[in-house]
């Protein structure tokens, strides 16, 4: 006596309704981040039209007494830089945090270990001005 075996596939609308449920959920990301953005743009609109739409003119004796020391320029020019590091180390502290909870809910340990340092380096990178103010080496 011959056995057959007999595997289940999914008839096709079912394969259509799962493609269907992807499609749609692609598309309701899509349209919350289109909403977000909408009211985001309403509530702070200052952050989003800041300056206008004319072009901004450069006030060259302002410009002339800010730069003509150079200690105020490597002020300025430090100061950007830790904010930059702020701002990223902000980006990475996010993303590490996200990493890991994701990695952990896999249960995947390398990834966990990579979440982790992009946490501690982004923790780093917030820190560095309190640190270096601590330190004496900025004001």
């Amino acid at each position: 006596m011959k056995r057959e075996m007999k595997f289940a596939m999914p008839s096709v609308k079912e394969r259509m309704k799962a493609s269907m449920g992807a499609k749609g959920a692609k598309t309701a990301n899509g349209v919350a981040a289109l909403a977000t953005a909408a009211v985001v743009a309403v509530k702070y609109p200052y952050a989003f039209f800041a300056s206008g739409f004319e072009v901004p003119t450069v006030n060259s004796q302002n410009l002339s007494q800010k730069f003509s020391d150079p200690n105020q320029i490597m002020g300025i020019v430090v100061g950007l830089a830790l904010w930059i590091c702020q701002m990223v180390g902000v980006g990475m502290f996010i993303w590490g945090i996200y990493g890991y909870v994701t990695a952990r809910k896999d249960g995947e340990a390398e990834a966990m270990n990579g979440a982790l340092g992009k946490l501690i380096s982004g923790a780093v990178l917030i820190g560095m001005k309190g640190v270096l103010k601590m330190l004496g080496i900025v004001s």
